[in-house]
């Protein structure tokens, strides 16, 4: 099983290396990175010529942006599922004791994987703003799911790449409840808590409060992050390659 999972790892790195889209993609997340790290530089530059204050936007900035390689992790994901069950490699895994349930679960926990290693650079590598620590690691496995479920949606609804193209551009609508939660004070916010980043928002918000609300964000998060992950993973497995 070791080996078959090397052998897929070993193909995902070479396909990816040969697509320049999805090589711009995994730059993606490291421009997000550099930027999160020169926040404190743009804040000064900004107050001193515009004299607005930009650091109150610490925290927007940061729960927003650490969605973005989520997106993008899934993206890379789905377009790689894409490209294999456009060479049925899925119909032949599909055969094999790894079987498609096996190559599911490998091809999602690497997005997963990633975004999450990704958010935690994010977070306690730029020192942006302070998450309480007993919150991090849940936080962290919704932002996850955003990835697995990025992944999914393509894999689930595209017939090929081309379509894939097309969708990937819908998956930025998964985050429009972010900017809404943190800019727009007033309870009409609630009209988005039907997309999963919505609880992502209001845990980051709560954590930095230390409010106590912040579990409620969590567990209603983690259930609707999982609802929305089922429904694309049955999607997937009733495609009939």
């Amino acid at each position: 099983m070791k080996k078959v999972i090397a052998t897929l790892a070993r193909g995902d790195l070479k396909n990816i290396l040969r697509d320049s889209t999805l090589v711009m993609a995994v730059f993606g997340p490291i421009a997000i990175l550099l930027l999160l790290y020169l926040f404190p530089l743009l804040e000064v530059l900004i107050l001193e010529r515009f004299d607005f204050d930009l650091s109150q936007y610490r925290l927007f900035a940061l729960g927003f942006l650490s969605l973005i390689p989520s997106m993008l992790f899934g993206m890379i994901f789905g377009f790689l599922m894409l490209d294999e069950r456009d060479e049925d490699i899925i119909s032949f895994i599909s055969i094999t004791p790894l079987k498609k349930t096996g190559y599911l679960t490998y091809k999602l926990q690497m997005p997963m994987l990633f975004s999450a290693g990704f958010f935690l650079l994010l977070l306690h590598g730029t020192g942006l703003v302070e998450l309480h620590l007993i919150h991090t690691p849940f936080i962290a496995v919704m932002v996850a799911l955003e990835a697995a479920i990025g992944a999914l949606f393509l894999v689930s609804y595209a017939d090929n790449k081309v379509e894939g193209l097309a969708f990937s551009k819908l998956l930025g609508i998964m985050y429009l409840a972010v900017p809404v939660v943190f800019l727009w004070h007033s309870p009409w916010h609630w009209i988005t808590a039907w997309m999963p980043s919505f609880w992502i928002a209001k845990a980051f918000i709560h954590s930095n409060e230390n409010s106590s609300l912040v579990w409620m964000d969590i567990g209603l998060g983690l259930v609707l992050h999982f609802a929305v992950l089922t429904f694309f993973l049955r999607a997937f497995l009733k495609r009939p390659k």
